[in-house]
């Protein structure tokens, strides 16, 4: 049972690499229904989310792990701070799309979280014929 929490180097790529993709999808549908926003705004939301995607990434590659999940929760104070300070909001985004923007970005969070945080083993990959790993 043990087993099913643990992933070899390559699912957790794997893993990693599918959820950058979804939701870097869903990011792109989300930027959407953005069209009422004024361009300083706009140029606002696209910087969050390049600065989203590199946290991200970076964290999942970091050997550093401290300082990134230090990053990380600098990043969720910030969405935080997004939804409960009126100020910060952008003017002319609707506050459903900002409520569901922050909501798919701590999802993507919470999951490369959950992702980084499962142990990797090296018991579970079974070597080929000639010793290689299987593809």
């Amino acid at each position: 049972m043990k087993s099913l929490f643990l992933h070899t180097r390559r699912e957790k790529a794997g893993a990693l690499d599918g959820l950058n993709l979804f939701f870097g999808a869903l990011l792109g549908a989300n930027l959407g229904t953005l069209d009422g926003l004024k361009v300083l705004d706009y140029a606002h939301i696209v910087v969050l989310l390049a600065f989203t995607v590199m946290v991200l990434r970076m964290v999942s590659a970091s050997e550093r792990r401290g300082y990134m999940l230090a990053l990380l929760a600098a990043y969720a104070v910030l969405l935080g701070a997004l939804v409960a300070i009126p100020k910060l909001k952008p003017e002319g985004m609707d506050v459903a799309d900002l409520h569901r923007l922050v909501v798919t970005l701590g999802i993507w969070v919470a999951c490369l979280l959950v992702t980084e945080l499962t142990p990797v083993t090296e018991h579970l990959e079974k070597p080929g014929p000639t010793g290689e790993d299987q593809a």
